[in-house]
């Protein structure tokens, strides 16, 4: 077999791979074949692929590490104590101390009420579940920088979750019956819920692009399978595997939020903080376990002065009326300021493939802006799905159960979209770029929004208390005759359209942001969140009766328009390769900012070695689109 010294690269990796072709292991004494099916030496890498080999070999994915599937375990964790509070907010904070229960905040037994303890009201409630949420994912902007600049990723990681476990012992006092009683629960259980979406803010933004960082391919690759079929290796695909099985462990995680349900219904609130303080606990040993097992990169500072820089520039040289047009972006390439002649006016220490990082980093954030219209038609504006589960029929099933079949439809979807659908794709050659995947999820949420709308609709119909049903209706059942069963369509239809957006999402922020970017990129994503929870906050004074029909077919309509337009704004995005840039010096006036993910740097090492065959592939990288 030809090695790529033939082929347009150029570059003869053959003497880098004498040492790991002999025994077919990497530096880490792992096997180096790299997918299901690879024969087990180096040598079946061809290397960097030519136009027409990306237009006709089918792409397949990389097998992914032991480590990634660690992380993913972290993440599980993590989450599973994160959502096993989050849906018990609303009932604590809007629903009085049920009268003739148990005292721990459990309602009697054989009784349509709903568990609760502050009786504040919907207002009230919807304001701390919104802000609560809010922080969560606006906080991220200030850690994913400063893991970026200051800390680097796994360290304030741990700090997350440091302060997690703070919270949970807090949260746990919260639901002493001695306080619950008096009323003194308040102080512990507001401290608790703050101090959370502080733990969930430092981990969140950087806990993805540490997985990512354990993903050492960077572009895509020729190579043969045992089977004779030559195919490409394709880093968009590994990453489409790894970030469904974060996904899918997230939403596991998220299914947590049943047994704390049933625990507040049934036992009160005791247990039901309790369930999550245990699913934290392991989460100290596992990240003290992978520390020495990683590839971790210390804070390499912030590439984020240089983006304003060439930004800048940009704006100088072009004007501001240029901004999103074609070569914009092309006036800050240090290729283009010297042919104008203008290297004394603009002094420029970056490359021109930072100015293309950057340029997809803006291209990233603009599509990130469509993002919170799905989240408010997955869940509703505020607490609105919430409240419309107290309009209906339970039957023992507490209210706020229902929420998990959104986690539910993602972990029964999640394999078939992993190990059904996309492979089927790829072995047809059809390219579902992570667009039209985005288009797809937003569309889904839109139906899942007028679900909503229909469900409240005739909750209003058929509810004894008419359009105030929601508002502790004591008039006959107080609930409608319709079945909360109902609610599980339009959240597992939501559920599923977060696959279809959320996990191309982590993919781009990945992938499109300057290396020592990454975590406030990965920020800028989880801000898009934030901001579906900043409406929800600035609109609580609405999201209660009379007007929760219209708090949730507001969203569809809109939803349904801007799906249309994401489509036609960034279809172009799908025609373009996905490669993930290294950070290898092209100029040597390149700022320490701008510094290598996998090859090591004196700017940004790591502390942990990647395999070897990492550094031979890095020969056959390609150029970014």
């Amino acid at each position: 077999m030809e090695k790529s010294s033939s082929r347009e690269s150029g570059a003869d990796p053959s003497p880098a791979y004498s040492d790991v072709e002999k025994s077919g292991k990497g530096a880490d004494g792992n096997s180096i074949g790299n997918a299901p099916g690879y024969a087990n030496s180096i040598a079946d890498y061809e290397g960097k692929p030519t136009e027409e080999e990306l237009n006709t070999l089918r792409r397949v994915p990389g097998s992914l590490p032991i480590v990634a599937y660690m992380i993913c375990i972290v993440e599980f964790c993590e989450r599973a104590s994160y959502y096993g509070v989050q849906p018990l907010i609303s009932n604590y904070v809007n629903r009085p101390l049920p009268v003739g229960g148990n005292g721990y905040g459990a309602p009697p037994v054989g009784t349509q009420k709903t568990a609760g303890a502050l009786g504040l009201g919907t207002v009230v409630a919807n304001a701390v579940t919104q802000s609560f949420s809010m922080l969560a994912y606006a906080l991220p902007l200030l850690f994913g920088w400063m893991a970026d600049a200051k800390t680097g990723r796994f360290k304030l990681i741990c700090y997350g979750v440091g302060v997690f476990g703070v919270a949970h012992v807090l949260m746990c006092a919260a639901g002493s019956k001695d306080l619950l009683a008096t009323g003194a629960s308040k102080g512990p259980y507001f401290v608790s819920v703050y101090l959370l979406s502080i733990g969930a803010a430092m981990f969140k933004p950087n806990v993805s692009p540490l997985l990512l960082d354990q993903m050492t391919q960077n572009a895509p690759l020729v190579l043969t399978l045992s089977s004779g079929e030559r195919v490409i290796q394709d880093p968009e695909a590994t990453t489409e595997r790894v970030m469904l099985w974060f996904y899918l462990l997230i939403n596991i995680g998220g299914f947590m939020g049943v047994a704390t349900s049933y625990a507040e219904k049934y036992v009160g609130w005791w247990l039901a903080f309790v369930i999550p303080l245990i699913l934290y606990l392991p989460l100290p040993l596992l990240l003290w376990f992978l520390y020495k097992r990683l590839i971790l990169h210390p804070a390499g500072g912030s590439d984020l002065p240089n983006v304003m820089r060439v930004l800048g520039i940009c704006i100088r040289r072009g004007g501001l009326k240029k901004f999103g047009r074609p070569g914009f972006w092309e006036s800050a390439k240090p290729s283009n300021i010297k042919a104008a002649g203008l290297e004394a006016t603009y002094h420029t220490k970056w490359n021109d493939q930072f100015v293309e990082d950057v340029r997809r980093t803006f291209q990233a954030t603009g599509i990130f802006c469509f993002f919170p219209i799905q989240y408010l038609n997955d869940n509703g504006i505020g607490g609105a799905a919430s409240f419309l589960s107290t309009m209906l029929e339970t039957n023992g099933v507490p209210n706020d159960v229902i929420n998990n079949f959104n986690s539910l439809s993602i972990i029964f979807f999640a394999p078939i979209l992993n190990y059904g659908l996309y492979p089927l794709l790829r072995k047809m050659n059809i390219h579902y770029g992570p667009i039209a995947r985005i288009t797809t999820g937003l569309f889904l949420s839109s139906l899942g929004g007028a679900g909503y709308t229909i469900l409240n609709y005739y909750a209003y119909q058929q509810s004894p208390c008419g359009n105030y049903g929601s508002s502790d209706c004591t008039i006959g059942t107080g609930v409608a005759p319709i079945s909360i069963w109902w609610m599980a369509i339009p959240f597992a239809v939501g559920g599923i359209s977060e696959l279809f957006v959320n996990v191309p999402a982590y993919g781009i922020a990945y992938s499109r942001a300057p290396p020592n970017m990454r975590g406030l990129v990965s920020a800028i994503n989880l801000f898009s969140t934030a901001v579906a929870y900043i409406i929800g906050l600035a609109c609580s004074s609405v999201i209660t009766d009379p007007y929760l029909t219209w708090d949730f077919g507001g969203p569809a309509i809109v939803g349904g328009v801007l799906c249309v337009v994401f489509y036609f704004t960034f279809r172009h995005i799908d025609k373009e390769e996905y490669v993930i840039h290294s950070g290898q010096k092209e100029h040597p006036l390149e700022l320490a900012g701008t510094t290598g993910i996998v090859t090591e740097t004196e700017q940004n090492h790591s502390i942990n070695r990647p395999p070897a065959i990492v550094q031979n592939e890095e020969m056959m990288i390609s150029q970014k689109q």
